[in-house]
């Protein structure tokens, strides 16, 4: 059984999705919800996606807390919310950078209680209530980090949570999540804004309009949320600019293959890159 009682914190595309994935399911615990928003509980709440609209303080009544928030802020509910929590209760959450996380939540759970971190691998550019939708998890990865002090009964219980939403679950170390994640995903975000952000700052103007395809499927991830991924390369910059600087690397061995127009060695290059994209 997961629980009697889920608490969701943070109503927009992450959180406003899960409460909507538990609607209906057979066995599905009752949902509360809490938003600074007025106008996302009241949209979850006439969808049926949340039972109750609470505040902070009420939702550590919960058996399962998930706080859905961007990482930094995060981190003061998560501190908040866990000294209030009952014994054998659970805070999880779904941040993208896992580590310091991690350390916060098991300093800050109240006696019996436990922190599990959490990151869902799922999303769009979009982000609140609006863009919710129930199907997100469906056939996607859930990663669940275990650390010192997790008691199995108690990731089992995060686990089948992500399960009853639709995702498959992995489990993987706090620190070995940054440094994936910094690559798979915190340096592709970085490199899309920089790209988009070069191309903004041009003495010439480019009309975007004239855009071909790859530059609209490349950076169509920097049009997500800026305050969630100032927070994300914050929390786990130490990753991202070793991920840079191996980045650039790889980019200065592309521009010297440029520069003295070396056919063999660009073919290989682009060949090698195809490849490793064509594995995915």
């Amino acid at each position: 059984m997961i629980a009697q009682r889920i608490g969701i914190v943070g109503l927009g595309l992450i959180g406003g999705s899960l409460a909507l994935s538990l609607k209906g399911k057979p066995g599905a615990p009752e949902v509360w919800g809490c938003d600074r928003r007025k106008e996302s509980v009241r949209r979850a709440r006439e969808a049926g996606a949340v039972a109750r609209a609470c505040t902070e303080t009420e939702i550590a009544a919960c058996d399962i807390v998930v706080v859905c928030v961007p990482v930094i802020r995060s981190l003061g509910i998560i501190r908040r919310i866990g000294k209030r929590m009952r014994p054998g209760s659970v805070v999880t959450d779904v941040g993208s950078a896992k580590a310091r996380i991690v350390r916060v939540g098991q300093k800050s759970v109240a006696p019996g209680a436990e922190f599990v971190g959490g990151h869902p691998i799922a999303g769009t550019e979009n982000s609140g209530y609006a863009a919710a939708d129930p199907s997100l998890f469906r056939g996607r990865t859930s990663i669940v980090t275990p650390a010192a002090g997790n008691s199995e009964a108690a990731l089992r219980r995060v686990e089948a949570l992500w399960r009853m939403a639709g995702a498959r679950v992995v489990r993987m170390d706090p620190e070995m999540h940054d440094h994936v994640f910094a690559y798979v995903s915190h340096l592709p975000h970085a490199v899309a804004y920089a790209l988009v952000h070069s191309v903004a700052t041009l003495n010439s103007r480019v009309p975007l309009g004239y855009s071909a395809g790859g530059f609209r499927d490349f950076t169509r991830i920097a049009s997500s949320n800026p305050e969630m991924w100032k927070d994300i390369v914050l929390q786990n910059r130490v990753e991202i600019l070793r991920a840079t600087a191996h980045y650039r690397r790889n980019f200065a061995l592309l521009e010297g293959l440029i520069r003295g127009g070396d056919e063999k060695g660009l073919l290989a290059y682009f060949r090698k890159a195809k490849r490793t994209r064509d594995r995915l």
